[in-house]
């Protein structure tokens, strides 16, 4: 009798079964022990934090008469769907230059296999900003995170929220992840991809939502899941903000229009030639902001 098929991993499991190689050896090495961030942890050596939320609230329009849309702005070399984007990037440049043009959030990609990226770069940009002062972008830590300690690592490298995908977390896991982050000070970011995480992130008591137009199992895009999924958030206190694919100021104007708070640009922008000017395009904040 033939064998049944064996179904190939999606990119996401590829992605997080590397992931957890790579945390076991982190864990596993002397200096980096799970207990080792704890101790570190205690001993207030992470740098300070800033609150995610009113952070998010808060660009260069604000305050003027028509405020608009918050930018997150990512610092990404490559991915999985589009392969090599910006390899010779250079994390807090881009960091400097995202927060001099009115970034609320800097998102920074630690993945090394897939996205080319570190902690290391978290580091850097965070310490690029560090003298803007409480007005300084929010660093979020983008990874494929599953446990606490890789929240514990983004505390200590100088992140100040993360990102939790409801797509790769058991319900338990999630609620226990999210837990932990809020317990460091850190509200996460909490990614979904269609009604039904949705539901669960609400039932969560999650405060800041992003909606990923890129299915992380097949990396095909579809602009409209953030349109599709925005009246479940209609009336709750939450930051709604929409993620990937985002790439000229129609998308943004779309949906600004049905209500979203801020969204996440990464590709296009690492792929500019005059980053501060495809940010006034894409944002089209007041010129008196």
């Amino acid at each position: 009798m033939a064998s049944a098929q064996v179904k190939a991993p999606t990119i996401l499991e590829k992605i997080y079964a590397q992931r957890q190689q790579d945390v076991t050896v982190a864990q596993a090495t002397p200096g980096t022990s799970f207990a080792d961030l704890d101790t570190y942890l205690a001993m207030g050596l992470a740098p300070a934090l800033i609150p995610l939320i009113p952070r998010l609230k808060r660009n260069p329009s604000t305050l003027s008469s028509i405020p608009g849309v918050s930018l997150m702005a990512e610092i990404k070399r490559a991915s999985p769907s589009k392969g090599d984007i910006a390899l010779t990037a250079n994390a807090p440049r881009q960091a400097r230059a995202y927060a001099q043009a009115g970034a609320s959030v800097i998102s920074v990609l630690t993945e090394p296999n897939w996205f080319k990226g570190s902690l290391l770069d978290l580091r850097l940009a965070r310490q690029a900003v560090d003298d803007l002062g409480p007005d300084r972008p929010a660093l979020l830590r983008k990874e494929f995170i599953f446990s606490e300690y890789q929240i514990a690592e983004a505390r200590l490298w100088g992140a100040d929220t993360v990102l939790l995908i409801v797509a790769m977390l058991a319900p338990e896991l999630l609620e226990r992840l999210y837990a932990y982050s809020v317990s460091l000070g850190m509200e996460p970011l909490v990614e979904v991809n269609n009604a039904d995480e949705m539901q669960r992130t609400l039932t969560l008591g999650a405060k800041v939502i992003g909606v990923n137009n890129r299915n992380l199992h097949d990396f095909n895009v579809d602009m409209g899941t953030t349109s599709r999924l925005v009246d479940m958030v209609k009336g709750r206190e939450v930051v709604f903000c929409a993620l990937s694919g985002i790439s000229g100021p129609e998308d943004v104007s779309v949906y600004k229009e049905q209500g979203v708070h801020a969204v996440l640009v990464g590709e296009a922008l690492m792929r500019a030639e005059n980053t501060s000017e495809l940010i006034r395009q894409l944002l089209d904040w007041p010129t008196d902001a």
